[in-house]
């Protein structure tokens, strides 16, 4: 068989698909917001033509991606152990937190404008914010008791808009956000 017979390799069609979604997010991250389709699929090493195999539309790429985005943020959750020591809860609540933010701080902001007129990525977001609400919610369960309020206080100071201020906006170095972190978390939580 000549090589102009030779059936060509083809790619594993999920493994394609998870390859033009993790090249996105690669694109973003790098802090383009708004990659061709060609520049997706040449990171992804595929042809443009597969983007559109894969995805109906643009925004059905940016939907997937946003629920690869919130799968990568979930996994970075911890098994809420509340009956560990407080001081050791506030430091996994920290470290999550910068976990967490590492995955979200370049695409969040493409994320939240998106989710203005894409009510999928609006609802994915949303729904992960609220995984990882009810995830803190565990951890601190003994301090928290009935107190909502206390639970948005926690929730807020922990989640990306507070990393950004402190790191990206502020210039604090990661040791001095987590210590800015623990702290917030001690002045709300020790006398409970």
């Amino acid at each position: 068989m000549s090589s102009g017979q030779q059936s060509r390799r083809r790619r594993d069609p999920a493994k394609t698909r998870l390859a033009i979604i993790d090249a996105l997010l690669a694109a973003i991250a790098d802090g383009d917001f708004a990659p061709t389709t060609r520049d997706v699929a040449a990171r992804a090493g595929a042809s443009e033509r597969s983007v559109f195999v894969h995805f109906a539309d643009r925004e059905a790429l940016l939907v997937a991606a946003v629920e690869r985005q919130s799968e990568l943020v979930e996994a970075c959750l911890i098994e809420p152990d509340p009956a560990r020591p407080l001081a050791e809860r506030i430091i996994s609540a920290v470290r999550q937190s910068a976990a967490i933010f590492d995955l979200q701080r370049t695409p969040r902001l493409p994320g939240l404008q998106e989710s203005r007129t894409v009510a999928a990525i609006d609802a994915r977001m949303r729904a992960t914010d609220h995984t990882i609400r009810a995830t803190l919610g565990r951890l601190f369960a003994p301090e928290l008791g009935t107190d909502p309020e206390l639970l948005d206080l926690l929730d807020g100071t922990l989640a990306w808009p507070m990393r950004h201020h402190l790191e990206d906006r502020r210039g604090l170095t990661r040791e001095q956000a987590d210590a800015t972190l623990v702290r917030a978390l001690d002045a709300l939580l020790a006398q409970r």
